[in-house]
């Protein structure tokens, strides 16, 4: 399968608008095929947009060390899964500020051989002993509970997803997979401008904790452009997990620095959350767009059902009729998306603890008597969709791609939510801990309100795309609500053929508000 995939060599900043074709932008492109040598640059601070064919395998990440280290996997025999594990890995440590083993995600997976789908949901989890009523108080207008500190920490669910994922389709052995993030957190990386700047952003939560300052910081002080960093506490867990299971980080010590780390803070995770976390495998969603099989994820993730809605509301509205980002254009699938997020954060929830009505938002009578009440143009009726104030401060998501010769295809998205998680770091484990306690619904009285052990929803949309039965296209995205619009004006335009890849992803960026 040849893939020609745009990517482009610059850090993104969280207000940043930004969409991924078979990888996330900010992702440094590697072809098995190609002899191109691709130069680190940590002083980079211009965009450069790459273009990489091949009809062998590729990887895609949001950083260049982690690319290679997939494809170095793929070299040496490994397969998609195993190349994925490597690159998400050695994220780890080059973006350690966006995701990793303190967050959670999805993996969708294509197994060639078998022409199946399955989805690894490795989703936080709210721990079993949280109080409701305080998440929910009058004087917490800014919902800070929820969303920073000890208290917005879900149990992570990384490992275990990395894990499910090794042991149904990987063929290398872990430690071999791990070695390359264990070797880039030994001897460092240099960081970028783009992440210098990040930390600079993000200082209120980097300097409360001591463990965070001492990795990121000079010398108590903002780094400049080219500062190494070396993480010895997360390579020597990452050393220890290759040698057994990555599953490990559930029991002590790993169990027992986390929960300490975090119930020192006020949080409630506990090593009992750890030690039941389990893994969901579940079952993706199909649809259609124009004669295009669209597989994506389902629930407790929102943005795949957003984005099934999305494109068969743009159907409906035969805005492929249309001038490209003509003002029609852009009004219909506005429309589209702001219905399709009122809908989700309307109904959905987490699905081990309730039917989910899925199909009912994905039905054509629904499509059809929505759409008949979207105004043809002009502007709509204001009505806010959940939390869209926050779109434009989230986003701080990881996507990654591998397309192995044998056509396996992985889609992963993870986090640890904002940059930085929770700014709460486990200090002898190296980990940074999420605040994915912050997807759940600020209204007590929705169905995805704070409850013990449930999954809050996601927006993340790893996605892959068919026709007539064969791969066209795999695509996810970072951004928080802005995902579902963004994959979607990216596929709608590249099955359209209105434009090309890059020409796509280039393009700006509408969402609903």
């Amino acid at each position: 399968m040849e893939s020609n995939i745009v990517n482009r060599m610059k850090f993104r900043a969280a207000k940043s608008i930004v969409c991924f074709i078979a990888a996330c932008l900010s992702a440094l492109l590697v072809s098995c095929t190609s002899s191109q040598q691709i130069v680190y640059r940590p002083d980079l601070d211009s965009v450069q947009v790459l273009q990489a064919r091949s009809s062998g395998a590729i990887v895609v990440s949001a950083h260049p060390i982690a690319s290679h280290t997939g494809i170095r996997i793929l070299q040496a025999g490994g397969n998609a899964a195993d190349a994925a594990i490597g690159t998400v890995a050695t994220l780890n440590v080059v973006e350690p500020h966006a995701s990793g083993l303190g967050g959670g995600g999805f993996v969708l997976y294509y197994d060639a051989k078998r022409d199946s789908f399955l989805v690894i949901d490795y989703r936080e989890r709210a721990p079993q002993n949280v109080v409701r009523s305080r998440y929910y108080q009058a004087a917490d207008t800014l919902h800070r509970i929820r969303q920073h500190g000890a208290t917005a920490i879900g149990t992570p669910g990384a490992p275990a997803g990395w894990q499910a994922l090794y042991d149904r389709f990987a063929t290398k052995p872990l430690a071999e997979l791990l070695e390359p993030a264990v070797a880039v957190a030994d001897s460092g990386f240099d960081l970028s401008q783009k992440q210098c700047d990040i930390i600079v952003d993000h200082l209120p939560d980097i300097l409360p904790d001591s463990a965070i300052s001492a990795t990121f910081l000079a010398d108590g002080l903002p780094p400049s452009a080219g500062h190494r960093i070396t993480q010895a506490a997360l390579a020597s867990t990452l050393r220890q997990l290759g040698a057994s299971s990555l599953t490990r980080i559930y029991s002590s010590p790993f169990a027992e620095d986390i929960a300490t780390a975090v119930q020192a803070r006020g949080g409630s995770l506990s090593k009992e959350d750890l030690s039941s976390y389990r893994v969901q495998i579940r079952t993706p969603l199909r649809g259609w767009y124009r004669g295009y099989e669209i597989i994506t994820l389902p629930p407790p993730s929102i943005g795949g059902t957003a984005l099934l809605e999305i494109l068969k509301f743009a159907e409906r509205l035969k805005v492929h009729s249309l001038p490209y980002l003509s003002t029609e254009y852009v009004h219909r699938l506005a429309q589209a998306s702001r219905q399709a997020m009122k809908d989700v954060t309307t109904w959905i929830s987490d699905p081990d603890y309730g039917e989910q009505p899925v199909q009912q938002l994905l039905s054509d009578d629904w499509i059809d008597e929505a759409s008949e009440k979207m105004s043809q143009r002009g502007v709509p009726e204001s009505v806010r969709p959940w939390d869209a104030q926050r779109a434009f401060k989230t986003g701080n998501t990881t996507h990654l791609v591998v397309i192995d010769s044998l056509g396996n295809l992985v889609s992963l998205t993870q986090s640890i939510n904002d940059f930085y998680g929770a700014g709460v770091m486990a200090p002898n484990a190296g980990i940074l801990l999420n605040n994915h306690m912050g997807d759940f619904s600020g209204d007590s009285t929705k169905k995805n309100s704070v409850m013990p052990l449930h999954r809050p929803v996601s927006n993340m949309a790893a996605t892959i795309v068919r026709k007539d039965g064969k791969p066209v296209l795999v695509i996810g995205s970072p951004g928080g609500p802005r995902i579902a619009s963004t994959v979607a004006q990216v596929i709608v335009a590249v099955l359209d053929g209105r434009v090309s890849l890059d020409e796509a992803i280039k393009a700006p960026r509408f969402f609903p508000v």
